[in-house]
């Protein structure tokens, strides 16, 4: 399959859109293998909504050959194209997606105050409060926000100066290597392969092929994953914590990374995981060290 033979989504409603995406990821994540049947009930009810828009996708991406459509069986996933890592990035973000990469832009450079109304927000963007509202609900998920008692939504404290940025690498530093040391340490070696494919992806991948969410949910889950093998509860909380804290300042900076910087974060992540796997935890955490360890007045190094 050529590289042009996937065209852009276009046709797809804002709904279609954003579940498109959700397919795409759960694909390149590994989801189905080649030939698996995929059926359109179980993907509804994993995605929650209804069959109908899934339905619509899955044949949208069977004309792009992902799936291949079977008479009175349903579709049977056909594959990711290898020249074609990054699929996401071939379709046009939904309106929700658009908007909410700029209200988390506009939040992160400290154009809207922490505390806002849905009437401010929808003022200021140009778009109805129903579209803020869906968006606010998504902060809301994330644990980027809160409602207000009574008026008005409340952003999550984020790290937005050089002091808050250095404290939380350091704290991490104490609590991720203590994880690995952590004589209850024990990893899943299955968690272990899944990590390595994802990050030797990132590695390979061109960096303008990279979304700045993608990245750090690839990287946040993978010091939450390697936390959690230390099975205490307070490190994984200590961890989640500090998660949310950098998500949205770390997102927008995204694109301030090279793609130099970009490949030896997951270099060392892949050398951290390697470390694991001989069962060698005292130099995967001095590896772990190393990564984490920041310069006074370093650029933000998105880890």
């Amino acid at each position: 399959m050529s590289a042009t033979s996937i065209t852009s989504a276009e046709g797809l409603s804002n709904l279609q859109a954003e579940i498109a995406h959700k397919i795409l990821t759960l694909a390149q994540d590994g989801h189905w293998k080649k030939g698996e049947h995929v059926s359109e009930t179980p993907l509804a009810k994993l995605l929650g909504t209804s069959r109908t828009p899934v339905r619509r996708v899955l044949i949208h991406l069977e004309e792009r050959g992902l799936f291949t459509k079977v008479p009175n069986v349903g579709f049977r996933f056909h594959g990711v194209p290898a020249e074609n890592d990054n699929l996401s990035a071939l379709l046009p973000k939904s309106e929700t997606e658009t908007l909410y990469e700029r209200v988390m832009t506009a939040r992160a450079c400290g154009e809207i105050a922490p505390e806002v109304s849905e009437a401010e927000l929808a003022d200021h963007f140009g778009v109805t409060r129903g579209m803020i509202r869906l968006v606010l609900m998504r902060f809301a998920n994330a644990g980027l926000a809160e409602r207000r008692t009574g008026h008005g939504w409340r952003f999550a404290e984020t790290l937005d100066n050089p002091g808050a940025i250095n404290a939380s690498y350091g704290f991490r530093v104490i609590v991720e290597c203590g994880a690995v040391r952590d004589a209850g340490f024990r990893p899943d070696l299955a968690q272990l392969a899944e990590l390595r494919a994802q990050q030797q992806r990132l590695h390979d991948t061109p960096v303008e092929r990279i979304a700045g969410a993608e990245w750090f949910e690839a990287n946040a889950g993978f010091h939450a994953t390697v936390v959690g093998w230390a099975h205490n509860r307070f490190l994984t909380e200590a961890i989640a914590r500090q998660n949310s804290l950098r998500r949205m300042t770390e997102v927008v900076e995204f694109t301030e990374l090279s793609a130099d910087r970009i490949r030896k974060a997951a270099r060392d992540h892949l050398a951290i995981l390697d470390a694991i796997e001989a069962g060698d935890t005292e130099a995967a955490a001095q590896i772990l060290d190393r990564h984490l360890s920041r310069v006074p007045g370093e650029a933000a190094r998105l880890d």
